[in-house]
C-alpha cells in the first residue's frame, strides 16, 4: 500500500513538473497575439522568423510583435525601431536575402517577396513618429 501511494505521487509530481514547463508554450501557441523584446527569451524563440532575428538593427530601442490573424490562417510577425526613418539598410538586407521589391501592395507600404518563400514583407516609415516598422505576413493562401 506504502510503495503505491509513493509511485502515485511520484507521477502526479513528475505531471505537475511538465505541465510546469510545457504550459507556457501551449499558452505562446494559442495567443492571439504578443508585444516582446529580444530579452524575453522564450516569445522572442518562438514567435520571430530568422528573417527578422538577423534584420539590422537600424535603431537601439526596438521591439517586436506577433499577430494571429483569422485563426490559424495568418500570422503577422513584426518588428518596429523607433528614433529613425531611415530604411536602407532594410533594403539592402533584403535583397541579399533574395527578396525583390514589388510593384502593389495591400497595404501602404513597401512590400517584398521572395520566389523562395510565401511570406510578404512589408515596412514602412513614419517621420510623423519617428519610426520604421518591419513585418512579415505568412499564410498558406499567399499567391
Amino acid at each position: 500500500m506504502r510503495k503505491s501511494v509513493a509511485v502515485a505521487m511520484g507521477v502526479i509530481l513528475a505531471a505537475g513538473m511538465v505541465l510546469t514547463a510545457v504550459l507556457p508554450y501551449v499558452k505562446m501557441e494559442f495567443a492571439s497575439s504578443a508585444h516582446y523584446t529580444e530579452q524575453d527569451t522564450r516569445e522572442y524563440e518562438y514567435y520571430t522568423p530568422d528573417l527578422l532575428k538577423k534584420i539590422p538593427k537600424i535603431s537601439k530601442d526596438y521591439e517586436f510583435n506577433y499577430s494571429n490573424i483569422s485563426g490559424p490562417q495568418a500570422f503577422v510577425f513584426g518588428i518596429q525601431f523607433n528614433g529613425t526613418t531611415d530604411t536602407s539598410k532594410i533594403r539592402d538586407y533584403l535583397t541579399s536575402e533574395g527578396y525583390e521589391p514589388q510593384k502593389q501592395c495591400q497595404t501602404e507600404a513597401e512590400c517584398w517577396r521572395s520566389p523562395h518563400s510565401k511570406d510578404v514583407v512589408s515596412f514602412y516609415q513614419s517621420t510623423e513618429l519617428n519610426l520604421v516598422s518591419v513585418e512579415i505576413y505568412r499564410s498558406e493562401y499567399t499567391e
